[in-house]
Order: structure tokens, then C-alpha cells, then sequence
């Protein structure tokens, strides 16, 4: 690494600038500054800038911007059976139980069909299906067929089909991790319009072919072999997921490309706990936290020094519960130096939920976490005893250097402003391993109502130029 991207990282320095996209006529009232002394090295450390009337910025160079708090729904559990009080023949309320609780799911359910969401990477449904074919091509061919004719959808999704659709499938054909579909589409009219109609139409598509195990591309044909043609893009070669699933850029891939980072490794017997995972269909976060071994109580402890790399998951062959599970794994391991045993269980936890498939672990040194697709993750440390690895996030608040978790796209800013707001200010931590993180707000004189874009980016050290743009818009009344 250069000195000049190492003082750039390190230094962390981005600005963010609020942009009202009506009434341009306005005259804005005069920029605003803000800017903080950047954490001590190693771990960030939370600074809070406020103003009257702000939009709140959460942002990281090189980092996920806010706490690893309850901001993500969780995953969701199987229920706990209970027993409530019903009254008895003889009137005295007797205990009546409730349902028996659903059992854990102990494999990845690949009868999944995916939708489109506004902005976001697809999520799947499960379909049902009383049997299931025995060889790739029809599954394959069932899955799109039950997709095409969908006619629910899960919550704050579509589908880019309508419920009149006259496209079908005639022919499924699979070599390697390659597999070619080709649809009939009556006058070779898809009954798609618009550019955003289209990419939803393809990430259905692609996601749902490639759920069978082993495939990673599909090629798309239509009438006999001649090349897709959705609207007015035409299909001219296999698409992988992470060729439409929304984002910028894809997660770094390879060992060679992960997080490489020392901890406390003076302790030993200190292993580490995966305490929390929490999941909203674009995101998982994952809270991992140091335990002493050797305490009574296990109490927390700095974590040892650890190993993070996403790398294409094998699919097929693993000797255990989500053997044909996911397309990556990001994997997380700890150095564990103590001559004795981790004291952890190992296993495997099937979530099924979008994008997180399922996670396994050799006890308390090693986790892999099973997921949909590549796409960009980070981690960070909020103290020296506390990691947390974040995956995903929304596309139009996620680059390669900066990710945000408020205010989202479409939130709304019970601001009153009128102006064009411009600040800058310094990240916590900023490497190439671990981000950095800040928490700070844009003030903004009053009397304004309407469609914001929110930028926030990096500027380069070199030339000042912008690095990592991400566009939040946003709402003002």
C-alpha cells in the first residue's frame, strides 16, 4: 500500500452533501463544515456532531456507519410451544396446550423462487411441490415454470411477470456450472417495459435458475436458441448472479482479498461467540465476542487475533447440513493457542432467509456463514473483545469503500430546510482490513419541502476527486 492510500484510509476524510432536487431557484444559504479528530488507531471510537433541524449521516470509510444495535429485525425462530388457561367441562380453567413447536429445518431448502424489490437485491419464496424431479434440468425448469406463474408475492416484493404472462419454458439444459434456458415468448414480446421492469425480470430469472446446486451462470435463449431479448436488452451471454444483483461492485473473493488482523493472542484460552445474527433480507450482521475459557462464568475477553475471507462456497460434498447450500461463505477464524478444548459445539444452523443460508461451526475458532451471492461486506471492531462481520446492506446506500445504515433510501427527514448542506469530517478508522466508522449530522437552515438526494463519498487524498459515491434519496416535509 502507498503512503498516499495509506493517509487516505487511515485519515479516512469524506464528505457528504445533502442536494435538493426541486425548486433549484432557491438560493442556498452558506455551506456548513464539520470535521473531528480521527479514533485512536485499532478501534473506533463514536463522535457525535448535531445540529437543530438535521438529517442524521451514519458514515464509514471503509466501514459499516452505526452501532451493531437492534436496527435489523431478527431472524425469525421457530416458535415456542406455551399453555394457556381454557375452561374445563366442570368450569375450572384447565391448561390447554398450544401447537407443537415447527421443527428446526436440518437441510437448505432449494424449492425457492425469487422476486424483485424496489432497489434491492431479490428475495426468494418457497414453493410447494409434491414431487420433486430427480436430475438438474427439470428442477430447474419446475422452479422457473412455478415462477412465471406466481401469483403471491412475499411482502415489500413483485414480480416483473404479470399474472397474464404468455412466456413459458421449452427446454432446460445444464453443462458444468452452466445452464441454458430457453423460453417461448409469443411474437418475442416479453410483456416487460422499462429499464428497471427488465433488470427486475432478470434478477428473477438468473436467482431462480441458479438455485440449483452446482450452477452459477444461466444463458437465456428464446424461440429455439435466438438470444433473449427483454425489452430492449438483449441477452448475449450466461449471467451470474452478481452480474444483476444491484450493487456497485462485488465483495472481495480469495483468501488473498480477506482480513488478516492481530488481537490479544497473550490469553489463551479465549474463544469466541457468535452472540448475535440478524438479517433483513439485504443484510446480515453478524456479532462475534471474546470469552475466557479459564474464568469461571466465562467472562468477555479481547479477542484473539482472526482470519476473514468470502470465498465461492463448494456447494456440493460437504459433510454436513448445508451440503448443496449456498453460492459463497464468507468464513471467520480465530486463532485458538490454548492446549485444550475451545469448549464450544459445533455444528449447523439452517436460516434460509435472504441472503443467509446457513452457518456452521467447528466450535468456537471457525464460522462459515452460507450465503446467496458476493456481494460486499466489511468488518469492524467496536471494542477490543467485540467483532462484528456486516454482508450486504442496500445497494444505493453500499459502494466498495463506504456503506449507511441511516437515513435510508426513502426514509423521510422531519427537517424543515431549504438549502444545499456540505460537511466533511474524519473517520474513526480507515484500513484496508478492518473499517472505520462515524456517526455525525449535516445541519440545514428551515423552509424546505421535498425530494433530497444525499451524497456521501471519499475524497481522495491525490486530486480531492470523489471515491465510493453512494446516493441516499430521501424525503423532506
Amino acid at each position: 500500500m502507498t503512503d498516499e492510500r495509506h493517509d487516505d484510509e487511515i485519515l479516512g476524510r469524506a464528505l457528504s452533501r445533502a442536494i435538493e432536487t426541486i425548486d433549484v431557484n432557491q438560493t442556498p444559504f452558506e455551506k456548513s463544515r464539520i470535521a473531528t479528530q480521527p479514533g485512536r488507531r485499532g478501534f473506533p471510537l463514536w463522535q457525535v456532531a448535531t445540529g437543530v433541524a438535521a438529517i442524521v449521516l451514519a458514515l464509514a470509510i471503509g466501514s459499516w456507519l452505526t452501532r451493531p444495535t437492534d436496527a435489523l429485525p431478527g431472524v425469525a425462530a421457530s416458535p415456542t410451544a406455551s399453555v394457556r388457561a381454557t375452561p374445563s367441562t366442570n368450569g375450572t380453567p384447565a391448561p390447554t396446550p398450544a401447537p407443537t413447536a415447527t421443527p428446526a429445518p436440518v437441510a437448505i431448502d432449494h424449492q425457492r423462487i425469487y422476486f424483485a424489490r424496489d432497489g434491492r437485491p431479490p428475495v426468494s419464496a418457497h414453493i410447494e411441490s409434491t414431487g420433486v424431479p430427480p436430475a438438474a434440468e427439470p428442477r430447474i425448469q419446475l422452479r422457473l415454470s412455478r415462477l412465471l406463474g406466481a401469483t403471491q408475492v412475499p411482502p415489500g416484493s413483485f414480480s416483473a411477470f404479470s399474472s397474464r404472462t404468455t412466456v413459458g419454458v421449452n427446454s432446460v439444459g445444464v453443462s458444468g456450472d452452466t445452464a441454458t434456458v430457453d423460453f417461448s415468448v409469443t411474437g418475442g414480446d416479453w410483456g416487460i417495459r422499462g429499464s428497471a421492469q427488465s433488470l427486475a425480470a432478470m434478477q428473477q430469472l438468473v436467482y431462480t435458475a441458479t438455485e440449483e446446486p452446482g450452477i452459477r451462470r444461466v444463458l437465456m435463449t428464446q424461440n429455439g436458441g435466438g438470444p433473449a431479448t427483454i425489452d430492449q436488452i438483449q441477452v448475449d451471454k450466461p449471467l451470474a448472479r452478481e452480474d444483476v444483483f444491484g450493487y456497485s461492485s462485488r465483495g472481495p473473493i480469495g483468501k488473498d482479498q480477506g482480513i488478516t488482523w492481530g488481537g490479544d493472542d497473550t490469553l489463551g484460552a479465549v474463544g469466541a461467540d457468535l452472540t448475535s445474527v440478524v438479517s433483513d433480507g439485504s443484510t446480515v450482521r453478524l456479532t462475534f465476542e471474546g470469552r475466557s475459557r479459564s474464568t469461571p462464568g466465562n467472562p468477555r475477553a479481547n479477542l484473539p487475533s482472526f482470519e476473514i475471507s468470502l470465498d465461492q462456497d463448494s456447494e456440493t460434498g460437504r459433510p454436513s447440513a448445508v451440503a448443496g447450500g449456498a453460492k459463497y461463505a464468507v468464513t471467520v477464524s480465530f486463532k485458538w493457542n490454548c492446549q485444550c478444548s475451545s469448549g464450544g459445539a459445533g455444528g449447523a444452523g439452517i436460516y434460509d432467509q435472504t441472503p443467509l443460508r446457513a452457518i456452521t461451526s467447528n466450535g468456537n475458532t471457525a464460522y462459515r456463514i452460507a450465503i446467496d451471492d458476493a456481494r460486499p461486506w466489511r468488518a469492524y471492531m467496536p471494542d477490543e473483545s467485540k467483532l462484528v462481520v456486516e454482508i450486504g446492506g442496500d445497494p444505493r446506500a453500499t459502494s466498495d469503500r463506504i456503506a449507511m445504515t441511516a437515513p435510508k433510501p426513502g426514509d423521510i427527514a422531519n427537517s424543515t430546510s431549504k438549502v444545499v448542506a456540505n460537511g466533511h469530517f474524519l473517520t474513526s478508522l480507515g484500513s484496508s482490513a478492518m473499517w472505520g466508522t462515524f456517526n455525525t449530522r449535516i445541519a440545514m437552515p428551515a423552509n424546505v419541502r421535498g425530494n433530497l438526494t444525499l451524497e456521501v463519498y471519499e475524497a481522495s487524498a491525490k486530486d480531492g476527486s470523489a471515491q465510493g459515491v453512494v446516493q441516499i434519496p430521501l424525503s423532506v416535509r
